[in-house]
């Protein structure tokens, strides 16, 4: 099974990233994956979406194929969320817009969010209230808020 882990903070360095990669490790030493890579948009920031990525744009076409093939490939996410004034960060909102079926849909995924404080379940609801509605990802019922980020996966 190959799973892609999406870390959703456009910041470099990240405490969404951090737990990217924790999640990784547990993944692959729990044999609960064969291959799990990490996509983070603080790495591949995407450019803001327009009605060109729908029209089969080749400039589109050209930079969203790679990122299609592995979403593509893959079998399952985890999509991990920074909470950013008790919002999803706008580009990993955008990164669902330049999402289609395609790519995630009805693929399950896990939301993980990252709080530097006592939040986190924002981010969740607004994931779960607007993300899926066109692309079709399937979140499974349970979520994973991680709450005091900087204190925890030292």
């Amino acid at each position: 099974m190959r799973i892609t882990i999406i870390s959703g903070s456009h910041r470099n360095p990240s405490q969404s990233i951090k737990v990217a990669r924790h999640i990784q490790t547990v993944l692959l030493a729990k044999d609960a994956a064969d291959s799990v890579e990490i996509f983070s948009l603080a790495d591949n920031p995407l450019p803001l979406w327009d009605q060109r990525v729908w029209e089969g744009d080749p400039e589109w076409l050209e930079l969203l194929g790679p990122l299609h093939t592995g979403l593509r490939e893959s079998d399952g996410f985890v999509i991990v969320s920074p909470e950013w004034h008790g919002q999803v960060p706008s580009g990993l909102k955008n990164f669902f817009l330049l999402c289609s079926a395609r790519e995630v849909g009805h693929k399950p995924a896990l939301i993980v969010t990252v709080s530097a404080g006592d939040g986190g379940a924002y981010p969740v609801a607004e994931l779960r209230m607007s993300s899926y509605k066109n692309n079709r990802i399937c979140y499974i019922p349970e979520q994973v808020v991680v709450r005091k980020v900087e204190q925890v996966l030292n």
